[in-house]
């Protein structure tokens, strides 16, 4: 069991947190979803995005740390410019997103992150017409495209909000892809507030919104500041949500999200210190970890919607 400090003031357990995700790290490659696993992108992104937080996120082994881990991307990086889930499983190319949030932050990986962004924008969800489903099992608009987990199937939230955040790091605002996958966003809204995986409604019922896909939903929408009934309907959701939820996924895209819109609640670092204490001692724990240290510092924006 990972050795904690109970100091909910001034937020020290983020140190406790960087060094215990440093002991997950697979030497010279990157961070899997459990200790002694394969590397894997998403952790890896995270954890190295979280190392790049606080004041001293450039020094070793922090610094060496990350560096390394761009440089495994490179190296399982497909000739088609996507990134699978690890270097052993190729497709699906849905951490490539994941990449390029990484290589833009640390620089100096421009011929990587031009072949991953063209794959990207190549890259979407299928479509049904309207008409084919006459019955409204599917509460949302299926002529829209956004972009799937696995090629050659529908749309979902956070694979969308994800390549919106890395395009629009690219310069890509404008693109039409990025502005229809943002009709994506809007359009699975639940009307009650916040987002879901997919669906919003299924047979004119609304489904139950979720704190991590609301969060990265909002994170998505954050960069236009426009302001609607549907993003102050998420904010309400996950205000009155988070209080209860310590599950660290959840909370860190939660506040993420909130944290984006300029809504960070009076008691977020006591619900982030709870959630790491319940995570630190776990093999499991590294992208949860990365994930509270992501939401804990406010600069962490810059790694999103810089």
């Amino acid at each position: 069991m990972a050795s904690v400090r109970d100091d909910r003031g001034d937020a020290e357990w983020t140190a406790d947190a960087r060094s215990i995700l440093l002991r997950h790290r697979t030497p010279s490659t990157g961070w899997g979803y459990r200790t002694g696993a394969a590397p894997c992108v998403e952790p890896t992104v995270l954890a190295s995005l979280a190392l790049r937080t606080g004041e001293h996120h450039a020094s070793d082994p922090a610094g060496t740390a990350v560096r390394q881990a761009a440089d495994w991307l490179t190296a399982i990086q497909q000739t088609d410019g996507s990134v699978g889930v690890s270097q052993r499983l190729r497709t699906p190319g849905w951490g490539t997103p994941y990449a390029l949030l990484l290589w833009k932050a640390l620089g100096g990986f421009v011929a990587e992150q031009r072949r991953a962004s063209t794959w990207l924008l190549e890259l979407k969800g299928e479509t049904t017409p309207l008409s084919a489903d006459p019955e409204r099992v599917v509460g949302h608009d299926t002529t829209l495209v956004g972009w799937p987990w696995v090629a050659e199937t529908h749309s979902w939230i956070e694979p969308t909000a994800l390549a919106i955040l890395a395009l629009r790091r690219e310069g890509m605002a404008r693109h039409a892809r990025v502005v229809e996958g943002l009709r994506v966003i809007r359009d699975r809204a639940i009307v009650t507030g916040g987002w879901n995986c997919g669906n919003k409604a299924v047979y004119g019922r609304a489904l139950r919104p979720q704190p991590g896909p609301t969060g990265l939903a909002l994170l998505s929408l954050a960069a236009d500041r426009d302001r609607t009934e549907l993003v102050d309907r998420a904010i309400s959701y996950l205000r009155s949500h988070l209080p209860d939820v310590r599950a660290a996924e959840s909370l860190g895209w939660g506040l993420l999200g909130l944290r984006a819109w300029g809504e960070w609640p009076e008691e977020a670092n006591r619900w982030l210190f709870e959630s790491f204490t319940q995570v630190a001692g776990r093999s499991d724990a590294a992208p949860r970890l990365a994930l509270l240290l992501l939401a804990a510092d406010a600069q962490s924006l810059e790694f999103f919607n810089g």
